[in-house]
């Protein structure tokens, strides 16, 4: 298994960005090339133009969070690559709207507080995830696994406050809005839980998503955001989430048949917190590990090299008492966790 690529930036917004494609060109420019190719099969037969496409995303960031357009446009110089790409690239979920059964998020306090997500996606998107740590010039400091392309927070991230967060796809639904890892970039920010909510329940958004955060003190927030309403639950966990709502006010809102994987998925996750007392991170890795209830197992091995099938393409445990940061990059049943710290 290739080693997972991190990176250390620091400086405003555009430098950061520019540090990140800088140090991911190499990866990044046959990434985006295959990327794009796709790009234009997809508008070609859904029957969208690209270039408008790209256009009303960057106006509407721009309108609301200059400062990340900024972290793109660094990105794209850094990589040597058009500012359009990245902008698509960073916003591919939110485009293509495909997302269904993937992600496995959990967050429980023992002696120390523990954060745990298995990043669920394509087949072979094992090498297009990244770490970076950085020191923005405004801000501040975080460590995040996201993918290549995008920008922080578009799968873990924990920030200098202790508040560390990931998600899960969710629910149906596209409209004119600010596209989701724009969204999940400005929850870095957060300091406190409720500025956490103010920031997960942003409008206008793009697609529905979950959110949950976690804070030093083990308090958990979970976000259940649709595209015109929204509901919070503040507990002490232990919380796991998956790809469907469980939120009392907004189960009437679940359109598509529940498929097996989330359902299970979610039971594993629940089995092992209610019958372990000891709740650290060997539990964690365990639980991410698990190939319970087969084939809906939490760590997913795809069945096919199909855009459309699942893969566990990446980990991470969040240690928020520590502000230490492991991932394991593809399944982690078949690779070693490596510590980063922040």
């Amino acid at each position: 298994m290739e080693k997972i690529s991190y990176i250390e930036v620091s400086g405003t917004n555009y430098e950061i960005g520019f540090g990140i494609g800088e140090c991911l060109k190499e990866k990044l420019i046959p990434y985006n090339q295959d990327r794009q190719k796709f790009y234009y099969n997809y508008s070609k037969n859904s029957k969208f133009s690209l270039d408008k496409k790209t256009k009303e995303i960057e106006k509407i960031i721009l309108k609301y969070f200059p400062q990340y357009l900024e972290e793109l446009k660094g990105i794209a110089d850094g990589a040597t690559i058009p500012l359009k790409d990245i902008i698509l690239l960073c916003n591919e979920e939110t485009m293509i709207n495909t997302a269904n059964e993937k992600c496995t998020t959990l967050a429980y306090k023992g002696k120390k507080v523990f954060l745990g997500h298995n990043e669920d996606w394509a087949p072979g998107y094992e090498g297009n995830l990244y770490v970076v740590k950085a020191s923005p010039k405004k801000g501040a400091s975080f460590i995040s696994m996201a993918y290549l392309g995008a920008l922080a927070g578009s799968s873990v991230a924990m920030n200098e406050y202790g508040i560390t967060f990931s998600g899960n796809s969710l629910l149906k639904g596209l409209q004119r809005g600010i596209p989701k890892n724009i969204i999940l970039r400005s929850q870095i920010e957060a300091k406190t839980l409720k500025e956490f909510e103010r920031l997960a329940t942003f409008q206008p958004r793009a697609i529905p998503n979950h959110s949950m955060a976690v804070d030093k003190k083990g308090n958990i927030i979970s976000v259940e955001v649709r595209l015109k309403k929204h509901s919070v639950i503040y507990t002490k966990g232990p919380y796991v989430h998956t790809n469907h709502t469980i939120h009392e006010k907004m189960l009437d809102l679940e359109e598509l048949p529940l498929g097996n994987s989330t359902k299970n998925r979610y039971l594993t996750a629940m089995s092992y917190v209610q019958k372990n007392k000891t709740l650290d991170e060997e539990l964690m890795k365990k639980i991410l590990r698990s190939h319970d209830k087969k084939p809906y197992t939490i760590c997913i091995h795809a069945k096919t090299k199909k855009y459309s099938d699942s893969q566990t393409i990446g980990s991470a445990i969040a240690n928020v008492s520590d502000l230490t940061f492991s991932v394991a990059l593809g399944n982690p049943c078949e690779s070693e966790y490596k510590t980063f710290y922040l």
